[in-house]
């Protein structure tokens, strides 16, 4: 942060306050930001809302905001964290679906996320996007 102060780079220091200003908020509910992959959601949060305003940004014909959103935008991206490739998570859905059936239990949607994401699971402790993985799920069972 002292580093886009000093450089006087308001697109880099208006995206970590906002990010200090989310993780502070949720520190104060009964559900506190504690893993990497609850950071992650919220970066992809913002990246969800900093598309949605360079979308407006578009129509309204601001290329001074959209020029300022598109640097905040990249800097949000360089911070997530690398996630899983879609390839090493569908084999694991795989693995998954594959033990399930051995195990004589009914595969569905719901018991297989369980499976994934819940304690113990295979890509508990991963980053990655859940939606994304249970549309792969959906998709696969």
């Amino acid at each position: 942060m002292k580093t886009a102060m000093r450089a006087k780079d308001s697109a880099r220091l208006d995206v970590l306050r906002g990010i200090i200003s989310e993780v502070t908020n949720a520190a104060k509910t009964s559900n506190p930001v504690t893993t990497d992959a609850q950071m992650a959601s919220i970066l992809r949060k913002k990246i969800k809302a900093s598309q949605s305003a360079l979308e407006e940004f578009k129509e309204a014909n601001r290329t001074d905001l959209l020029e300022r959103e598109t640097k905040q935008k990249a800097f949000l991206q360089e911070l997530l964290p690398n996630q899983m490739d879609k390839e090493a998570v569908v084999a694991t859905i795989h693995g998954v679906l594959g033990n399930l059936r051995v195990q004589g239990e009914n595969a569905s949607q719901g018991t297989v996320m369980k499976a994934l994401l819940g304690p113990g699971g295979a890509l508990e402790r991963e980053i990655l996007d859940t939606s994304e993985v249970a549309r792969l799920v959906k998709g696969l069972i």
